[in-house]
């Protein structure tokens, strides 16, 4: 008897799977797998468009690759996109943009939605008519504004990060802000963990340190860096990426699952017969002001009222 009953379920299933499977996504990580910004706008996306669409990921390894072998990398995606014809293509952070989507599918027939691209999309040949998506911001500005009240004597601001290319857009974009509150303002690129150590101590010149991400330097040790900071640091420190909270007193931080969100709907959108230049591009609009008390806690910087009251309060977890 249940079986007579489970038949035309099991069948007004298999329709609905078979309908949403019959469009193919390609996912274009810029990144590899492990890298923990890339591994969550990723897995954001593949929860939210499960339903919407078979998911072919592609990584592109940016972080360990050379210019000529991500033009590589790039040119064998591509080629695999074009076998596939795929109803759509998702391109998660710059690389994919520049490898693969600039050269090779701009202003083609594939829709194309990229997210977190950093500052300004038009280097990577946007806008394009078969293309819409979410460019990655920080506001800056307020991060001065916060900065001007926590630091009383604050006249120089030093950018501390790993040496990429991305790091280094990120930096002129920072020091941009700073030189308008009229602060010097001096970056410091590093490739491993004891020229980040030297480069925390050479930072003590200045007022404020602002630490970009960890990803990219050889060696590093998180115990270390945080005992390091304790030790040799008396700089306010800030960041703008949670995984960077061990290590400063205070981020304002971006939300990859925003990013990953975000590429569900514009491919929900577009599936449905939206054409991605109809879709405005837009900046993300999420951030999550974390303290970390371990570090702060320290020194005698206060945050402002509206900050401690709205702030998620992380500590440090020590070995």
């Amino acid at each position: 008897m249940h079986s007579h009953f489970l038949k035309p379920l099991f069948f007004c299933l298999s329709l609905v799977t078979m309908e949403s499977l019959a469009n193919h996504c390609i996912y274009i990580n810029a990144y590899s797998p492990g890298y923990d910004w890339g591994d969550r706008i990723q897995k954001q996306f593949e929860k939210d468009a499960q339903q919407q669409c078979l998911i072919t990921p592609y990584y592109l390894d940016a972080k360990h690759s050379s210019n000529e072998q991500l033009k590589e990398k790039g040119r064998e995606i591509a080629n695999l996109i074009k076998l596939a014809k795929p109803n759509i293509v998702i391109a998660a952070d710059d690389a994919s943009s520049q490898y693969v989507v600039q050269p090779y599918l701009r202003n083609s027939s594939i829709p194309v939605v990229y997210v977190g691209i950093n500052w300004d999309p038009r280097p990577y040949g946007y806008p394009m008519n078969n293309a819409t998506g979410m460019t990655e911001v920080w506001p800056r500005q307020e991060v001065m504004s916060i900065l001007r009240h926590t630091v009383k004597t604050l006249t120089k601001l030093t950018i501390i990060s790993a040496d990429n290319s991305l790091e280094r857009t990120d930096s002129r974009y920072i020091e941009q802000a700073a030189q308008e509150h009229q602060l010097t303002a001096e970056s410091i690129f590093v490739r491993n963990f004891n020229d980040w150590k030297k480069a925390v101590v050479k930072a003590q010149d200045a007022d404020a340190i602002f630490l970009g991400t960890n990803q990219g330097i050889a060696d590093w040790d998180e115990s270390q860096a945080i005992e390091w900071l304790k030790t040799h640091n008396q700089r306010f420190t800030f960041a703008s990426q949670d995984f960077m909270r061990p290590y400063v007193m205070f981020s304002l931080s971006k939300s990859p699952e925003e990013f990953g969100s975000w590429a569900a709907k514009l491919t929900t959108a577009i599936l449905a017969g939206n054409q991605p230049w109809q879709i405005p591009i837009i900046p993300n609009q999420q951030f999550t002001p974390y303290i970390n008390e371990s570090l702060l806690s320290l020194t005698t910087y206060e945050l402002p009222a509206y900050i401690r009251r709205n702030a998620i309060v992380y500590r440090t977890q020590t070995p």
